[in-house]
């Protein structure tokens, strides 16, 4: 893979750093489709699984910070108490990051993901009622369905767009998200149940499960939804995007 990057100063005076990475070999007449990544970390893991496909068959675009991160304003709106930046955000994806990654490389313009883990996960699903005509499709890691005391719910709840209705989002999250896991059971007694009243309390295998029921009653079919297998909220991304990601490749997502 050949890279390129972007380090870009925010009229609010944030540090963004972007990386794009493509196949050294011809673009198809159509371009690469894009993979756009959400998190520098994420990014990793999704090129990592890319470049060991046989024949890589994309281009993988990362959002990260170049200093301060600011996931926890970029990636909400503004509700009552929250001071959120997300639609500030989604428009320098539209005009900014997007341009550019088309600017250096040669993308398909039809074939194009959005992959967020966490609250970039709630950004990615803001996109089906603000602009779901910017990609193609969605995979969604372990959302956060706690912020904003059920935001994400209500926000489904709503008559979903015309645009919406057809597009693919691959919901999962880890095994270990509402439970314990093997190294939190090693915890010392009181750690212990403050760490397990907590991810009762957050709900995010019950919730992300709820979400995914809820997009595919209005979109009609199965929903889809998965299980990580043996991770928990720091580890399920870095399985769930690279995987989602391949499967979009392949055609495993369409509706």
């Amino acid at each position: 893979m050949q890279l390129e990057h972007l380090d870009f100063l925010s009229p609010l005076g944030r540090q963004y750093r972007l990386t794009l990475a493509w196949p050294t070999t011809a673009a198809p007449a159509e371009g690469w489709p894009l993979v756009c990544v959400l998190d520098l970390p994420q990014f990793d893991a999704v090129l990592d699984a890319c470049e060991q496909q046989a024949s890589p068959a994309c281009a993988v675009l990362g959002i990260g910070y170049g200093g301060q991160v600011w996931r926890d304003q970029d990636f909400t709106p503004a509700l009552k108490g929250e001071a959120g930046h997300a639609p500030d955000f989604l428009a320098m994806m539209q005009d900014v990051f997007l341009p550019w990654a088309y600017a250096q490389a040669p993308l398909n313009v039809q074939r194009r993901l959005l992959g967020g883990h966490s609250l970039g996960g709630l950004f990615a699903l803001q996109l089906l009622y603000q602009q779901p005509e910017l990609f193609d499709a969605l995979v969604v890691s372990s959302p956060s369905v706690w912020w904003g005391e059920g935001y994400l719910a209500r926000l489904l709840a709503q008559p979903l767009p015309k645009a919406a209705l057809t597009m693919p989002v691959q919901f999962s999250v880890g095994e270990f998200e509402q439970s314990l896991g093997p190294a939190e059971e090693a915890m010392p007694e009181d750690k212990r149940e403050l760490r397990r009243l907590r991810l009762q309390e957050r709900r995010m295998v019950d919730g992300t499960r709820e979400l995914a029921q809820a997009l595919a009653q209005q979109q009609g079919g199965e929903p889809r939804f998965r299980i990580v297998p043996g991770c928990n909220h720091s580890q399920s991304g870095l399985v769930a995007l690279p995987q989602g990601s391949l499967e979009w490749l392949a055609g495993e997502l369409l509706r």
